[in-house]
């Protein structure tokens, strides 16, 4: 990990990175997982409400028989929720979404995190979904029947642009905002560990609560590593962009092949 500057003992800091791992006395960022669990229980109870709102009023039967667009908005809430929560932590019990998660862009971020979640996608998502399919007797064909139970839903022009704004530019925005900003950034500066133990522990337990919360269980670890991945990546730089780049990419690569 580089060094990260921390100046004063309020936790304040010169805006190049984040301030100094561990618990900070009087920080001036007085959110925490308080926060986090309140935007996951809306989050879940919005988007049931949401689902069984969608099934009444399109006279679905099943799940089964929701348009793939449909899938991605009635996921709304729940990734509202996420950003919600983050933007009103920031705001109200913090210095701002730039200034508390670091919401900032360099020229090569965009580049930089495009390539690092395509990366992901086509190397680490198999090298780790691979051995699970093995230890429980599973074949790839399980891994790929849900993309083709996606992709067999009825879309339209309309419902593939909001498929991609939701997937695409949406849903990174706010789950980074929320896992890597919120969640990661308040275990960060709330455990009782120090410098880089305090930095891995965080990133681990924000990754598994990346991981669990898309219940997706063959997935886990693979969700899990992206989650290191794009934690890491918003350690290393200090700003939050080249993580949501990386998640875009990541995701991309998802629609490309839901689409085409």
């Amino acid at each position: 990990m580089r060094r990260i500057k921390n100046s004063g003992e309020n936790g304040n800091f010169d805006g190049e990175g984040f301030p100094k791992a561990g618990r900070i006395e009087n920080d001036w960022r007085k959110w925490g997982l308080l926060e986090v669990f309140l935007g996951l229980l809306f989050g879940h109870l919005l988007a049931a409400f949401a689902y069984a709102l969608a099934k009444g009023a399109g006279g679905y039967e099943d799940f089964s028989e929701y348009p793939m667009w449909l899938v991605s908005v009635a996921n709304f809430p729940l990734q509202g929720s996420m950003l919600l929560a983050a933007v009103f932590a920031a705001t109200y019990r913090g210095g701002g979404v730039v200034n508390d998660f670091l919401l900032r862009m360099k020229r090569n971020d965009a580049v930089l995190g495009i390539s690092v979640g395509i990366a992901a996608q086509f190397f680490l998502v198999p090298a780790l979904t691979y051995p699970v399919l093995w230890i429980f007797d599973k074949d790839i064909a399980d891994i790929k029947r849900i993309a083709e139970e996606l992709t067999d839903r009825p879309s339209s022009p309309v419902g593939v642009v909001v498929l991609i704004l939701f997937v695409g530019i949406f849903t990174p925005l706010a789950e980074e905002l929320f896992f890597r900003g919120l969640l990661y950034g308040a275990l960060r500066k709330k455990l009782n560990l120090t410098g880089a133990k305090c930095i891995w522990v965080s990133m681990v337990i924000s990754s598994g609560v990346f991981s669990i919360v898309h219940f997706q269980l063959l997935l886990i670890p693979a969700l899990f590593g992206v989650g290191i991945v794009f934690s890491f990546l918003y350690e290393r730089t200090g700003r939050l962009a080249p993580a949501v780049w990386a998640h875009a990419g990541f995701n991309g690569v998802t629609l490309i092949n839901l689409l085409f």
